[in-house]
């Protein structure tokens, strides 16, 4: 489960530099924390705050592909749409 886990994460481009706790692509996500203040994926904020001007929070297709559906609700609602598109 861990590696099948970690492949699943590995396949995001912003891996190697992402700092959050949360991550969508996750199996366990709903089990981990998030204390107030912490780094979130960027594909999950809802709102862009003045320091994230620029911050693109679309994520790929090829990615939205890979998220479960149970951490569908984790994403904005862009990303919501287009995963349901991508699952018809």
């Amino acid at each position: 489960m861990k590696d099948e886990n970690l492949t699943r994460m590995a396949k995001c481009s912003r891996f190697n530099r992402c700092s959050a706790n949360i991550c969508p692509l996750d199996l366990k996500a709903q089990e981990r924390t998030y204390i107030l203040g912490e780094d979130i994926c960027p594909f999950m904020i809802r709102k862009r705050r003045k320091f994230q001007k620029g911050l693109i929070t679309r994520a790929p297709d090829d990615l939205l592909k890979v998220i479960p559906e149970k951490n569908l609700e984790m994403l904005n609602s862009g990303n919501q749409k287009r995963w349901r598109a991508l699952h018809k």
